[in-house]
C-alpha cells in the first residue's frame, strides 16, 4: 500500500475535512485531560498504595516471626516433655526393679 491509499479508497485525509479535524482535536484534548487526571490520581494514591503494600509486608514478616517463635517454644516444650517422660519411666523402672530395655 502507498500513501495514496486514502485517495484510492475515496476517503479524504482527516486534515482536509474541517469537521473531522475539529472532532479529532476535541477528542485529543479530552484524551489528554483524562490522561492528566489519571496521572494525578496515580500520584495521589501511589504513596498510599505503596504504604499499604509495605504495611502488608511488615505484617507478614511479623506473623512469620511470631509463628517461628511459637514453633521454637513448642519444640522446646516437646523436648522437656520427652525428658520428663524418660525420667518418669526410669524412676518407675527403678521402683519395680526392672530394666525398661529388658524384655
Amino acid at each position: 500500500m502507498t500513501a495514496d491509499f486514502h485517495d484510492l479508497a475515496g476517503v479524504p485525509p482527516v486534515a482536509e475535512d474541517p469537521i473531522a479535524h475539529g472532532e479529532l482535536d476535541a477528542l485529543t484534548r479530552r484524551t489528554e485531560a483524562v490522561e492528566d487526571r489519571v496521572e494525578a490520581l496515580q500520584v495521589q494514591t501511589g504513596g498510599n498504595f505503596a504504604a499499604v503494600i509495605e504495611g502488608q509486608a511488615a505484617l507478614r514478616r511479623e506473623v512469620r516471626d511470631g509463628f517461628a517463635a511459637v514453633n521454637a517454644r513448642l519444640d522446646s516444650l516437646a523436648g522437656e516433655v520427652r525428658t520428663g517422660n524418660a525420667q518418669i519411666l526410669e524412676l518407675l523402672s527403678q521402683l519395680v526393679g526392672k530394666n525398661p530395655d529388658a524384655s
